[in-house]
């Protein structure tokens, strides 16, 4: 029999070879096309250091537009809507770069392959978000760019580019205080570097970042000064006033968290210096005073002067602040005034003014108050229009892949069928062979058939639980239970960044699984208002990292405990989560202590039918079958609750 089957599959790949042997080469327009797409790469390289009018580059890409082999080819089209609007970034004109970048993304969005374009498109888009202080959006498209990025392995991509799109990711994560993100960003960029030894201001800004993200996250303070250590080695290498200044910064940071005053109270000076001669010489257009570095300075001097007790130099840098609010009242930000209102205060107390301390807290209070609400509101907008944009993406980006794919699968089927009839004349042992084939691959289209009823599941789904999740998040905002919503909204937009990660692989590692549902739990006893309490454990010779499992699988039947359970309950919910390993299989139980679905329910004997666990069942089926386990779900039910028992195959 193995060798009857040899024989058929070197028959069948020797047909399939000659039948497909001229698809295998490259269509004349696709080579075309790939030639012109490098020509305007290395146009727009040499256009970097073009000393020529921003116009005459404008002129140029818009020229092409309408030029043969650039017009009516969607991919091409594309890429020149994107040289544009890299003319309108540097002219900062911000809705022309918002049009062409739009332009270039629809053009682009269901084309297949072009990893590299799509991630310089990825960046513009994270660039035109940056222009419109969307922090939200911005790290969404720097981090899918610098994701694909890493997928395809750099791609047609330069080290430069590479690098800068890395570090664009990581500052954004860093924004949010997504600081893992970013310091695994900023150390695949120092892993780049190297194929520039001389780019000295890449190699700095690498260091940089990564000596602020440990000072930021309150990280290990060896960490944070070995990378002071490097910048220092590289601004000896090529120094300039703005490595100085990140410099001084970065260390009067560092001995300001020893509490070695008078070293960070050095740096600081030298650190105002810089700005001082920056304004001096540039007056208001210095870059000092215009992104406020001037007015930090001298808040942080005062800071560190109430440190060490030095009220009369604390008060004299206050004075300063106070100068220049009052020359540039509209060129400071909330985040700097609430900084020198801090001071401000401290120093009020120090010198024992209590009734002026206390009126300025009350002020500093209303500050406070009225940044978040406007920061919240903003993120709440920002996450709606986002939610909005991934699902639109997400949405196309399927669509154009199970297109994709039905087609090859139609192509590969008549493929299967002509050779077929002409092995039919082989024998009977042929006939049996592709039974097995056939029936082989009617086992992977229902297993694609459960997996796509499974994410048409979760689009039902996700719409109504993040409209519920608002509705609850926007009752905790009318009530003024801010630090309530504040840790909502935290906490429901990790459960969404984690579902839509997950929701890309057929398998997902455990722990990342185990993950999700952990904030879901958190996120719905928020919302009951912590009717239940949950537990999720895990046998102690169980490794969550090594273990794959299909994605949100476990999740509707967690769900159900909630909804059909512990939600009646007004408090003593309990709802365990237990994860323990025999031999290959995983099992996974889940009880709760409430009333529970009825064991008709279940068994499919009620109207009403969980279709959640039915396509559970389904994959679970498929996938025991694939792997000749005995995968599956039982459900009891006593009067002490519901507890379901799921075995999974696990890889």
């Amino acid at each position: 029999m193995k060798c009857n089957f040899s024989i058929f599959v070197i028959v069948l790949l020797s047909a399939g070879l000659l039948c497909c042997k001229q698809k295998k080469a490259v269509p004349a327009k696709d080579a075309n096309r790939i030639d012109v797409l490098a020509k305007l790469k290395a146009d727009a390289l040499k256009f970097q250091d073009d000393k020529r009018p921003i116009a005459t580059h404008l002129a140029y890409w818009s020229g092409l537009l309408k030029q043969q082999p650039y017009y009516q080819d969607s991919v091409m089209q594309s890429m020149l809507h994107y040289y544009i609007a890299g003319v309108y970034f540097r002219m900062d004109e911000q809705d022309s770069l918002e049009h062409h970048m739009q332009q270039a993304w629809s053009l682009m969005e269901n084309q297949q392959g072009f990893e590299s374009e799509k991630i310089l498109l990825f960046s513009g888009l994270g660039n035109v978000a940056m222009v419109r202080h969307l922090i939200q959006q911005q790290n969404y498209y720097y981090q899918r760019a610098a994701r694909l990025l890493i997928a395809v392995n750099g791609g047609t991509l330069k080290p430069r580019q590479q690098v800068q799109i890395l570090f664009a990711a990581a500052q954004s994560a860093q924004k949010l205080r997504q600081y893992d993100t970013a310091v695994e960003m900023n150390r695949r960029a120092l892993k780049i570097l190297p194929g520039l030894p001389d780019d000295y201001s890449a190699w700095f800004r690498a260091y940089s970042q990564m000596a602020s993200y440990f000072y930021q996250s309150d990280g290990n303070s060896d960490s944070l000064y070995h990378y002071i250590q490097k910048m220092e080695q590289v601004y000896h290498l090529a120094p300039d006033h703005n490595k100085a200044r990140f410099l001084y910064d970065r260390k009067a940071s560092y001995f300001e968290h020893k509490d070695m005053m008078d070293s960070a109270l050095l740096y600081s000076q030298y650190r105002r210096n810089i700005d001082l001669k920056d304004a001096k010489t540039n007056g208001d257009l210095s870059k000092g005073r215009l992104s406020g570095n001037l007015f930090n300075s001298y808040a942080d001097l005062s800071a560190i002067h109430l440190k060490a007790r030095n009220l009369d130099s604390a008060a004299y840098y206050l004075k300063l602040c106070e100068k220049l609010i009052s020359r540039f009242p509209d060129g400071l930000d909330e985040n700097n005034l609430i900084l020198y209102s801090q001071n401000k205060a401290g120093y009020l107390l120090a010198t024992n003014n209590l009734k002026a301390a206390s009126g300025l807290q009350q002020k500093l209070v209303r500050q406070y108050r009225e940044l978040y609400e406007n920061e919240n509101a903003r993120a709440l907008a920002e996450m709606s229009a986002l939610y909005q944009l991934q699902s639109k993406d997400q949405s196309i980006s399927r669509l154009n892949f199970k297109v994709g794919e039905t087609n090859t699968s139609l192509q590969r089927n008549r493929f299967y069928l002509i050779i077929t009839g002409l092995t039919a004349l082989l024998g009977i042992t042929f006939f049996i062979l592709l039974y097995f084939i056939q029936r082989q691959r009617k086992l992977k289209a229902e297993n694609e058939k459960a997996m796509l009823n499974q994410r048409l599941l979760r689009t039902q789904m996700e719409p109504h639980f993040i409209f519920n999740t608002l509705a609850a998040l926007q009752s905790l905002i009318r009530f003024d239970e801010k630090s309530k919503a504040l840790k909502y909204l935290s906490q429901f937009s990790k459960l969404l960044r984690s579902s839509l990660e997950l929701s890309r692989d057929e398998m997902a590692p455990l722990e990342e699984e185990i993950s999700t549902l952990e904030n879901y739990l958190s996120l719905q006893q928020m919302r009951f208002d912590y009717a239940f309490t949950y537990c999720i454990t895990l046998a102690e010779d169980l490794d969550s990292s090594a273990l794959y499992v299909p994605p949100m699988l476990i999740q509707p039947f967690v769900e159900n405990a909630i909804i059909h359970g512990v939600s009646t309950r007004k408090q003593g919910g309990e709802i365990t989560v237990r994860f323990s390993l025999q031999g290959k299989m995983l099992e996974v139980q889940v009880t709760d202590n409430g009333a529970g679905l009825s064991v008709n329910t279940e068994e499919g004997n009620s109207p009403h039918h969980s279709l959640s666990t039915q396509i559970s069942r389904e994959r679970l089926t498929l996938l025991s079958r694939d792997k000749n386990m005995n995968g599956g779900i039982d459900i009891s039910h006593t009067a002490q609750g519901t507890a379901v028992l799921i075995r999974i195959p696990v890889f």
